[in-house]
């Protein structure tokens, strides 16, 4: 086992116990596309506030939660690298396609995206699933709220113009609350082929995991007795621990997906930018191309592969996104 350990680099020693396949497809894709993917890791995820390693942590019986937690971390990345890239084009400074209060608001939404997620994952590790579903509730909205800015200019300069919690809470009940964001998205996306009308079973699908999400905001016995049965259930990534994380993980791989389709005015943005040096250049690349890879995995994460692995439905945008 020393002699096993002692071989593995990288990223590779934090996912002991990870499905091989899994592994070689992650570093095939990156490499294919010209990405660091151990010195973007390093910066996006273990500089993640509450960092956690898997290897303190006892084996797991199958590969689901270490497999889970490597497409989350991914996630991580391209969410921390789009907060990145949205303050690299506030330096630049020039407007380009878009308005300056788009680049603001997406660079806003992605800073707390960054914090929200290492929340979950710091919470999910310690095997405390319901707070881990109140936060994966906001997460859910946040996706919908950056995916909604890109589309309308309006709803970006409504958002940074919030000065205070009572602006903020009326921009919420406004644009926000009731599904109002996800609408609109889904309305743009509408356009280019995919349609979630209220009847589809990925809508229906969302509604439910959204309400079950929801019950662990509001003290209730049916929320107590969750808790109960997730605390009986182990101390790290109980598996109501683990469909949190699932549903954040889909969440941010559509956040990315849709992001092919409705961000060309963003990608064309970063496109002019000078190019930086180092890591910096690396990270500005993710941005750039890493999508295919988040949409590979996600792919791989809704797909049947009779491990209970890909239980939501699996989501018609694969085979349109490009």
């Amino acid at each position: 086992m020393l002699v096993l350990e002692a071989t593995r680099k990288g990223l590779d020693r934090h996912y002991v116990g990870v499905t091989p396949q899994l592994l070689a497809r992650v570093r095939a894709n990156w490499s294919a596309h010209r990405l660091d993917l151990d010195a973007i890791w390093r910066e996006a995820v273990q500089g993640l506030p509450g960092f956690c390693e898997l290897d303190r942590l006892p084996a797991f019986p199958d590969s689901r939660p270490v497999d889970l937690l490597l497409l989350f971390d991914q996630g991580c990345a391209w969410v921390d690298t789009l907060r990145e890239v949205c303050l690299m084009l506030e330096r630049a400074g020039a407007e380009g396609r878009l308005t300056p209060a788009q680049v603001r608001g997406l660079a806003a939404i992605a800073a707390r995206l960054r914090e929200g997620l290492a929340a979950v994952r710091t919470l999910a590790i310690a095997g405390l699933s319901m707070p881990a579903m109140q936060i994966a509730r906001s997460i859910s909205e946040d996706v919908d709220l950056a995916l909604a800015l890109m589309v309308r200019r309006k709803l970006a300069e409504a958002f940074v113009e919030c000065r205070t919690p009572e602006d903020a809470a009326e921009f919420w009940r406004r644009h926000i609350a009731g599904g109002r964001a996800f609408r609109l998205v889904a309305q743009a996306l509408y356009r280019f082929g995919l349609d979630y009308s209220e009847d589809s079973d990925y809508v229906r699908w969302r509604k439910e995991v959204l309400v079950f999400l929801g019950s662990a905001v509001h003290t209730s016995f049916v929320g107590t007795a969750a808790a109960e049965r997730a605390a009986g259930q182990g101390d790290s990534l109980n598996p109501t621990a683990q469909e949190c994380l699932y549903f954040a993980t889909i969440r941010v791989q559509e956040m990315c997906a849709y992001s092919l389709v409705l961000g060309a005015d963003l990608r064309a943005d970063l496109d002019r930018l000078d190019a930086p040096a180092g890591l910096s250049a690396q990270r500005l690349r993710f941005a750039q191309v890493g999508g295919e890879i988040i949409v590979d995995q996600m792919r791989w994460l809704t797909g049947t592969r009779g491990d209970g692995v890909g239980s939501g439905p699996a989501l018609d945008l694969h085979h349109r996104v490009h």
